[in-house]
Parts: C-alpha cells; structure tokens; sequence
C-alpha cells in the first residue's frame, strides 16, 4: 500500500490521469480498449498507455484481456478504498492545521 501523501502526487501528477480518472468515475461501468479511451479524452492510444498503466499499478484501474484485446476498466473496490484515504488523510490535514 501507498502512503497517502505519494498516492495523491501520483494521482494528481498529470492532466492526462485527471482525464482519465473523471472519464472513468462518470463512466464506473466502462470497459475499453486504450486506444478508445484515449479517443474518449482526446488523446492517442500511445499517449496514454503509461499513464493508465500507473493509474492500474495503483489499483484503481484494472488491465485484463478480452478476446484478443487488452481491455482496461475501473476497479469500483479499489477506487473506493483510495477515496475513504484521500478523504481522511484531508481531514487529518484540515484539523492539524486547526488547532
């Protein structure tokens, strides 16, 4: 598991994983190629695979195959837990600098 601190930085280390992470929380049921979800966000296939391939490496998106394609979906679960830790990492922050 990540220390949250890091979690968020990778999280919020590109405009390509904020497009992809708001794609996929609009989208929870999604399932597709890179190729298509690059075209969803408007980028290249290649443009993104590091980025999605981060974004699976810390869970929140799942690469698997399908047929002969490598399909690429959220993972509901995972993406949940990371939210309930970002949320209460803020909350810790919020009340340190409170008091």
């Amino acid at each position: 598991m990540y220390d949250t601190e890091n979690l968020i930085k990778r999280l919020l280390s590109s405009e390509t994983k904020g497009d992809l992470l708001t794609l996929f929380h609009r989208n929870p049921g999604l399932i597709d190629t890179m190729e298509g979800i690059a075209l969803r966000i408007g980028k290249r296939g290649d443009a993104i695979e590091a980025e999605v391939r981060d974004l699976a490496d810390l869970g929140m998106l799942r690469i698997s195959k399908l047929g002969d394609y490598e399909v690429v979906s959220l993972d509901v679960k995972r993406d949940m837990e990371i939210q309930h830790a970002i949320t209460k990492y803020l909350e810790s922050k919020s009340r340190g600098r409170e008091v």
